[in-house]
């Protein structure tokens, strides 16, 4: 007889800690994938996760990535994770806070878009499959739609200004 594996969030907790030291994956836990992401991470591979059930996705050009950051900064607005990919810089913001984005150069993946996340270790500038965190996940803390698309827009001004 095969007994049936289950997780308890302290089995969990235990096992990303055997696995990869202690992490905080309060922003992950919502997803509903933690072990696969964990089992991922472990075989040194990018885990997957949804957009639009723990957190919706905005995409930004690369080039506007630092200053939409340095901007969210300034302005104190709470900051959550951000995922620097080979097609643009992914802000991991409260879900429904980005609801009708529409922003210039920029886009809300769409539910159910399968991000790839690297362990959070993987930060600037190490990557994973082309892939790094600008801001390391940590907690819960999330970033907020309006606060991202008035940086973003602050940033994109600022680039104009430059030039």
């Amino acid at each position: 007889m095969n007994p049936t594996l289950t997780h308890t969030d302290a089995d969990l907790s235990d096992l990303s800690d055997l696995i990869l030291g202690p992490l905080e994956l309060g922003w992950l836990r919502p997803t509903g994938r933690v072990p696969d992401v964990l089992l991922a991470w472990e075989n040194g591979a990018l885990g997957e996760a949804p957009a639009g059930l723990a957190w919706d996705v905005v995409r930004i050009p690369t080039g506007a990535a630092w200053e939409t950051v340095r901007q969210l900064r300034a302005a104190r607005a709470p900051l959550g994770p951000v995922l620097a990919t080979p097609l643009g810089v992914d802000f991991l913001v409260t879900p429904g806070s980005a609801d009708g984005w529409n922003a210039p150069g920029s886009a809300r993946l769409p539910d159910r878009t399968l991000v790839l996340l690297p362990h959070p270790d993987y930060a600037e500038p190490r990557h994973l499959g082309n892939r790094s965190w600008i801001v390391r996940p940590t907690g819960t803390e999330l970033t907020e739609g309006p606060a991202l698309r008035d940086a973003y827009a602050l940033a994109r001004a600022t680039a104009e200004t430059a030039r």
